[in-house]
C-alpha cells in the first residue's frame, strides 16, 4: 500500500515549539523507515502551511479553518492518487481539515466514519466548554454542532452524522460535554472497555455497516502518562503501548481506514519528551503493519441496516 505523509506542525494557528514540533520529531526519529518496514511505499511527505497573508488577527477559529483547507487539499490529492494518508498533527484541530479532504476526494455525501481514540471526548462546544480550548471541540465541529465559520473556512461540505462517530478509550468527559454526547447517536467505548477484546470489535462492526471508509484519529494522551510523560493533557489509567497497538490494529485491519492521524506529541521537556517520542514510534511500528489496505474512491457501506 502506498502512504502519503501529511504534516500539520501547528498548535492552533501558530507554527512553533511544543506540540507543533511533534511531526518533525517523529520524522527525525525514523518514521519514514518505519513506514517502509511495515511493508508500505512512502509516496511523499507534504506539509500543510498557513501563509501570513491568510492569517487574520484575532480570528483563531477561521485561521485554523484556513489551515484545514490546506490540509484538505493534501488529503484529497493523496486519496485521488490511490494512496492512504498518514497525518502528523500538532493538535486535534487538524481533524476538520482531514475530514474535509476525505469529502473532497470521496464526495460530500460519502459514508465516512470517524474513529476517535483519545482520553478525552473533544466533543465540547463554546456553550459546554469550561476552558474554551478549541482543541477540545473538533469532534463536535465535525458533527456540525458548533463552529460554522471554522467548517466553512476548512471547506467541510457536510457534517458527519453522529451515528457515524465512535469515541474510544475515553476516560475524561466534562459534565456538559457528556450530556451533549448522550443527546446524540455517538457511540462511546470507555477506557476500561478498549482492550476487553469484544467491545471495540462490536462497535467497529456496527460502524462498518454504516460506513464505507474510516478516519482514524489517535491523540497520544490516550496512552497512560508513564508512556507519554510530556503530554499536555495527561489522563491516568490509560492503556499500555501494546494494548493500544492491538486496538489500532483491530481498526486498521478492517481495510476501511483511508486516513490515520497521530496528534499531540510534545517532544520537548528533555527526557520526558524523548520518552514520549519513543512511545509514539513504538506505537506506529507496532500498528502500521496491520494497515494493509485502504478503501478505494468508490467505497460504500456493506449495509445501511444496523440492528
Amino acid at each position: 500500500m502506498r502512504v502519503e505523509l501529511v504534516t500539520v506542525p501547528y498548535r492552533y494557528d501558530e507554527r512553533g515549539e511544543g506540540l507543533g514540533a511533534g511531526p518533525e520529531a517523529l520524522i527525525a526519529a525514523g518514521l519514514p523507515h518505519a513506514i517502509a518496514g511495515a511493508g508500505h511505499e512512502l509516496g511523499g511527505s507534504h506539509e500543510a502551511t498557513l501563509a501570513p497573508a491568510d492569517r487574520e488577527e484575532g480570528r483563531t477559529a477561521v485561521n485554523i479553518g484556513r489551515l484545514g483547507a490546506q490540509t484538505a487539499h493534501l488529503i484529497a490529492a493523496a486519496r485521488r492518487s490511490g494512496a492512504a494518508a498518514l497525518v502528523l498533527s500538532g493538535d486535534d484541530t487538524a481533524a476538520i481539515g482531514v475530514v474535509s479532504g476525505l469529502q473532497q476526494a470521496h464526495g460530500a455525501g460519502a459514508p465516512i466514519g470517524v474513529v476517535w481514540l483519545d482520553a478525552h471526548g473533544d466533543f465540547n462546544t463554546p456553550e459546554t466548554s469550561f476552558s474554551g480550548i478549541l482543541a477540545g471541540m473538533p469532534v463536535a465541529i465535525i458533527a456540525g454542532l458548533a463552529g460554522p465559520l471554522w467548517r466553512e473556512a476548512a471547506g467541510l461540505a457536510a457534517p458527519v452524522p453522529t451515528e457515524r462517530i465512535l469515541l474510544a478509550g475515553v476516560r475524561e468527559l466534562d459534565e456538559k460535554e457528556e450530556a451533549l454526547i448522550r443527546s446524540t447517536e455517538v457511540r462511546i467505548v470507555r477506557g476500561a472497555e478498549l482492550c476487553d477484546g469484544t467491545t471495540l470489535a462490536d462497535a467497529l462492526d456496527r460502524l462498518g455497516r454504516r460506513c464505507g471508509l474510516f478516519y482514524l484519529h489517535v491523540d497520544l494522551d490516550i496512552l497512560d502518562p508513564r508512556f507519554v510523560p510530556s503530554a499536555s493533557t495527561p489522563s491516568a489509567n490509560g492503556p499500555s503501548i501494546d494494548e493500544l497497538v492491538r486496538a489500532m490494529a483491530t481498526i486498521l485491519a478492517t481495510g476501511k481506514v483511508a486516513a490515520l492521524c497521530i496528534s499531540s506529541l510534545n517532544p520537548g521537556a528533555g527526557a520526558r519528551g524523548q520518552r514520549s517520542v519513543a512511545s509514539a514510534m513504538a506505537l506506529l511500528k507496532g500498528a502500521l503493519p496491520a494497515w494493509t489496505a485502504a478503501p478505494d474512491l468508490a467505497a460504500e457501506p456493506a449495509s445501511e441496516t444496523v440492528g
